[in-house]
């Protein structure tokens, strides 16, 4: 029987900035799924940024998607659709409850963020990746980059 190694929804890393200073580097890691957002990359992510914010050494943010398709495809519709079809309603959805309240919590984190937060937003950004890129303090796109924000029913 063979190991399964299974990567991280979100990996960090610290480069080095002068002698004293570090840049906090958060790379979504779902690169299957265009880096589709599910509850553990919003806590794995709500987390880090807070241990980050109080972390003197800690310069900056720089926030990425793996990959080059997609910096964040939106939330992990397939888990919600699962969680949609387990409750048989919206009302009775918890998954539903607490991704939406952890997902804003988490962006209105980064938006009142007190350290600057380079966002790179390559290739497709989808819903709560544009939730993610737009409450960053600095954002960066190129020029064949998708932007969008589904309407609201």
């Amino acid at each position: 029987m063979g190991n399964t190694l299974t990567q991280p929804a979100v990996t960090f890393n610290e480069l080095p900035a002068g002698s004293t200073y570090k840049i906090g580097i958060a790379t979504l890691n779902a690169e299957k799924s265009l880096n589709a957002l599910s509850l553990a990359m919003i806590d794995l992510l709500q987390a880090q940024l807070t241990a980050w914010e109080r972390d003197a050494d800690i310069a900056c943010v720089f926030l990425q998607g793996a990959g080059d398709k997609a910096f964040c495809a939106g939330g992990d519709v397939v888990a919600l659709y699962a969680a949609s079809a387990a409750y048989g309603e919206t009302l009775g959805n918890d998954y539903a409850l607490q991704f939406f309240s952890r997902e804003y919590r988490l962006d209105y984190h980064i938006h009142t963020y007190t350290k600057p937060i380079l966002a790179w937003g390559q290739g497709i950004v989808m819903g709560g990746g544009m939730g993610l890129l737009s409450g960053a303090s600095h954002c960066l796109r190129g020029r064949r980059d998708y932007f969008l924000f589904p309407p609201s029913p």
